[in-house]
């Protein structure tokens, strides 16, 4: 654009074209304004071209960015995949006990569901897969439930026919003699079935 306005320029001066004269004047102020205009298009056009070429260089490093981004996603999916792979071989782990009796217990130390086996109950102690604490295992034993419950006499509950009262008779004094109520004095009468 330079070119052509210096260009024209040269034909305005070779023409000899009075400048003392008004229409002189326009054409050599014409001249001026378009070398300047010429100067201010060739300067933006240089800008634009620097811009075009920042924006190209700011898109291939946002490639970039969202390519390492993306392979960073890739490798926690992967961790992820790794981590359900590593659950599914703890399940493959319980998948063994299933054929055998096993008991759910929570893991003291981290709160997880541990499957401990009759083998685990022998040998009286559990590992936790999750947190790798070993922890006491046992059954409690249902015989020393009814041996506790069991320990005091067997009572029971025996309503007066003679007063209505209600009291509680141990099963001795019931089979050994004849009873008598608490309240009134009166004996209690009553049958012994077998069921």
């Amino acid at each position: 654009m330079k070119e052509k306005a210096a260009y024209l320029k040269g034909l305005i001066d070779g023409l000899g074209i009075d400048e003392n004269t008004k229409e002189g004047k326009v054409i050599k102020a014409m001249s001026e304004l378009l070398s300047e205009m010429a100067e201010t298009v060739d300067s933006i056009d240089e800008d634009v071209t620097h811009a075009y070429d920042q924006i190209n260089d700011l898109s291939e490093e946002l490639e970039d960015l969202e390519a390492d981004l993306y392979e960073d996603e890739d490798a926690e999916d992967e961790e992820d995949d790794s981590d359900d792979e590593t659950e599914a071989d703890d399940d493959d782990d319980n998948a063994d006990v299933a054929g055998e009796p096993y008991y759910e217990v929570a893991c003291p130390a981290c709160g997880k569901t541990v499957y401990v086996s009759e083998d685990d109950l022998d040998a009286g102690e559990a590992i936790c897969p999750s947190c790798k604490v070993a922890f006491e295992v046992a059954l409690e034993d249902p015989e020393d439930d009814e041996a506790a419950e069991n320990d005091g006499p067997v009572q029971y509950e025996v309503t007066c026919p003679a007063c209505g009262a209600a009291s509680v008779v141990d099963e001795e004094a019931l089979l050994d003699g004849d009873p008598v109520c608490p309240s009134c004095g009166k004996p209690l009468d009553f049958e012994v079935t077998e069921e």
